[in-house]
């Protein structure tokens, strides 16, 4: 065996890797070139802005509202602070939150919005979202976000290479020394060399076949990080919104502009099952549609699985309670893209008038509220290595609060630059293992030399069909149990046996959803042991064999990782600093008032 240098196409030697370039990986590279190191950026895409979750967004950005009113954003007030934003963080996260996670996050966040100010990106107006006691959301989509930030970026002298597919982490004992991965324009394998690395890869929404997510967002970084040895938090919650189109069958499985999706009829209309039942008063009848996500989305689901939803499997959102002026007003005051917009399409041509008739929606996994497991430095278990956003878990317990994930991608995007670079000031280079890099090599090329195998497409199918039927916003355990027998087959047989059909290196995106469905396989495994350990609902996860919140027995977080071989489970005690979580076990969404005082 040669050296490990031998084996690669192109090597990068860097002071600081951030793998994801776009809201988490982009303000860590600015943060982490403060230090005057080398910090190279790798990213799918094949600019910064165009991948990953960040661009398409098309909601706001969550800062207290004192700060927001003190630069003049309309909508904003002064009856607001830190604390009642850490209050409602962890009343949305069913106190599993990490409290010292979401102390720095409200106490960073004035900061940022001031960075993004400086850095040109033009806030307008600032609304109420759900899950907030006062209007925090700074109105910004995507689109006119990642701009700004990634001027800076490039300003700030970072290296960034595109079309780069992080396939695996490079480790020294317990600790990350760097990276390899695909070159997915020329199909060569790059090796990258670092001191310390930084995981910004997002989430796993495109596990599920209804989503809000971009098609790149399959577990990469939380898988890698599993074969690694890190250890991942929380994963029983990929969070599920209600606003999904369910029919028309064009537009069937992607999210809808915010104010005709069921997230916008609590605001502004209503949601009926077929029977024409405002459904929502028996779970909360002062809230109805306003109250959080989770609860919606179970909401809806039940309403399907008890035969009372739409013709297509959803339900129906209408604004015909409202008078027409009234609606038709809206689109005279609200952005396109949060009306009938998306994506640049006028969806009026395409939907019923809502003003007379309804859409038949449906819940879509829209985020990820575990990942790999940090602490308030960005540190993961594994020494040098980093992460921030999405990818990530502890910040947001159980469920995330209405436009709290931009928050967290720059709070957390410039912690972990600081501290990663912090820690590659004063690290030496590892040692690489040149057998361990071939290793990782083969299972990179793996699916093109393979004749006849199954196609990763097909794979990908069934493996959303069933996460969505077996580890969807309705769970049991007989049903989790079956999802873990398939997939332990399909990790055994399907696993080894994907294959490309096309052998070309050079873009070749059936090579790229082979090994995306690893990792797939990997995190949906991950999500079916939690979701089957925790014998309660809360958030995210809702067990129909366990409808209750049990807050004498689950108040603790689920930790996974993988031990020779094979995944390990315990839990840990959540971190509580300031708020005691009340004792006792409530019907799902009925927590009481959190007590202010130390435990």
């Amino acid at each position: 065996m040669g050296s490990w240098q031998d084996m690669a196409d192109r090597i990068i030697t860097t002071d600081v890797l951030i793998i994801g370039s776009e809201g988490a990986g982009g303000t860590a590279a600015v943060s982490a070139r403060k230090r005057n190191l080398k910090v190279t950026v790798a990213t799918k895409g094949s600019d910064i802005r165009r991948s990953g979750a960040s661009v398409t967004g098309d909601g706001a950005i969550a800062f207290d509202s004192v700060t927001l009113k003190r630069h003049g954003i309309t909508g904003a007030r002064d009856d607001d602070s830190p604390d009642l934003f850490f209050r409602d963080i962890v009343r949305g996260g069913k106190y599993l939150n990490n409290q010292k996670m979401v102390e720095a996050h409200v106490s960073d966040a004035p900061a940022r919005f001031e960075m993004l100010k400086e850095w040109g990106v033009p806030f307008t107006y600032c609304g109420h979202a759900s899950g907030h006691s006062a209007p925090r959301s700074a109105f910004i989509p995507g689109p006119k976000l990642m701009p700004p930030i990634r001027n800076a970026v490039l300003q700030s002298g970072a290296e960034v290479v595109t079309n780069i597919m992080i396939t695996d982490l490079l480790t020294q004992g317990n600790r990350v020394i760097g990276a390899v991965g695909l070159d997915m324009e020329t199909g060569g394998f790059v090796a990258i060399h670092a001191r310390a690395v930084v995981n910004c890869t997002g989430g796993a929404m495109r596990i599920f076949p209804y989503t809000s997510a971009p098609e790149e967002l399959t577990g990469d970084g939380m898988a890698m990080s599993y074969r690694a040895g890190a250890e991942l938090i929380n994963m029983e919650f990929p969070m599920f919104i209600p606003g999904g189109f369910i029919w028309p069958e064009a537009v069937k499985g992607i999210d809808l502009p915010f104010l005709i999706s069921a997230s916008g009829a609590r605001m502004q209309g209503a949601m009926l099952n077929c029977w024409g039942d405002r459904f929502m008063r028996h779970w909360d009848p002062d809230k109805l549609e306003r109250t959080t996500r989770d609860i919606v989305s179970v909401a809806m689901m039940l309403e399907v699985r008890q035969g009372r939803g739409s013709e297509h499997g959803g339900v129906y959102v209408t604004f015909a309670g409202l008078p027409k002026t009234i609606v038709d007003r809206w689109e005279k005051m609200v952005p396109p893209e949060l009306y009938f917009g998306y994506g640049g399409f006028d969806m009026k041509k395409i939907l019923p008038d809502l003003r007379t008739d309804a859409v038949e929606a449906a819940p879509v996994c829209h985020f990820w509220n575990g990942g790999v497991r940090i602490n308030e430095r960005c540190e993961t278990s594994l020494a040098g290595y980093y992460a921030s956003g999405e990818v990530t878990g502890g910040l947001h317990g159980a469920n995330r609060i209405g436009d709290n994930a931009y928050t967290e991608m720059v709070v957390w995007g410039t912690r972990s630059g600081s501290f990663a670079s912090e820690y590659a000031a004063g690290a030496e280079f590892g040692q690489v293992d040149a057998s361990q890099v071939a290793a990782l090599k083969q299972r990179v090329y793996r699916p093109l030399k393979k004749e006849g195998g199954l196609s990763p497409v097909e794979a990908r199918k069934e493996l959303q069909a069933l996460a969505w039927e077996k580890v969807g916003v309705l769970r049991t355990g007989l049903e989790l149990e079956k999802a873990l027998k398939t997939l332990a087959e399909w990790r055994a047989e399907r696993v080894p046996t994907v294959t490309a059909r096309a052998k070309h290196r050079s873009w070749n995106r059936d090579w790229f959803f082979a090994l995306e469905y690893e990792n797939m396989v990997q995190t949906l495994e991950m999500v079916a042991t939690a979701a089957l350990h925790r014998t309660e609902s809360r958030g995210a996860n809702y067990r129909l064999d366990y409808p209750m919140t049990d807050n004498d027995n689950w108040l603790k977080n689920i930790v996974l990782k993988q031990e020779d071989g094979r995944l390990k489970l315990w839990t840990e005690p959540i971190v509580i600093t300031k708020y005691q979580p009340p004792a006792g076990v409530f019907p799902y969404g009925k927590l009481e008032p959190l007590t202010v005082g130390k435990p």
